[in-house]
């Protein structure tokens, strides 16, 4: 009967901790205007660019636009070829553009401690122009320079960004920021996504499952002594 139940327990502890020990899982976290479609009032009135292009170079609906000339960028094509790009990631028409300055913008969310982070960005070089910029994910205290491979011209390459917030991060402020110090950078589609942390109820089960385990252990220890 003490075999019997020692078993009983070791097998309901294991349940226990291997249920509340599953894996994070990751959730997307909320960024305005991710993909830059929604325009600014007036539109983009910009234009002598080309065939079905047009340009702003005013202030990118969510986010807030610093030094240097940004905006947004519909690059069209000209006389049936692409001047600019051979296409814009995700099916849009429009992209995000900075020359020698920066787009940023803080999110609504602040840096949870333990939580794992992680940006995707597009990254264009047009055609004509090298492409200098940079995207940085700042959570808390941390700046996280994204990489990617370098497009070649005309073309995209997502960038990415990871970092796991620490405790002096906790309660922090996330900020993306698109920079371009130089010539023209070109962004599109941003992501952010964070990895859930375990509720305190959570781990307190899982201990109470591996305590469990425990007792058990020690139970069948103390019984094959007796024998």
């Amino acid at each position: 009967m003490t075999v019997r139940w020692t078993n009983r327990l070791v097998g309901f502890g294991l349940g226990i901790a291997a249920l509340t020990a599953a894996p994070a899982q990751a959730a997307s976290i909320t960024v305005i205007n991710p993909s830059f479609e929604a325009l600014p009032t007036g539109g983009l009135a910009g234009g002598n660019c080309g065939t079905g292009c047009s340009f702003s170079t005013t202030a990118i609906p969510g986010w807030i636009n610093s030094g240097g000339t940004n905006g947004q960028f519909q690059p069209g094509s000209s006389s049936g070829t692409h001047t600019y790009f051979d296409y814009i990631p995700d099916g849009s028409l429009t992209v995000a553009y900075t020359n020698g300055g920066s787009i940023s913008q803080t999110l609504g969310a602040t840096a949870v401690a333990g939580r794992t982070y992680t940006l995707t960005t597009d990254f264009g070089v047009r055609h004509d122009l090298p492409n200098p910029g940079s995207i940085t994910l700042t959570i808390g205290l941390a700046n996280i320079v994204a990489t990617g491979a370098i497009p070649a011209g005309g073309g995209w390459s997502t960038y990415t960004a990871t970092y796991t917030a620490t405790g002096a991060d906790a309660g922090g402020a996330i900020r993306i920021t698109l920079d371009s110090p130089g010539g023209q950078g070109d962004f599109d589609h941003v992501q952010l996504s964070g990895s859930t942390v375990p509720e305190p109820a959570s781990w307190g089960l899982m201990l109470v499952g591996f305590g469990m385990v425990g007792i058990a252990a020690r139970g069948r220890h103390r019984t094959a002594l007796t024998a």
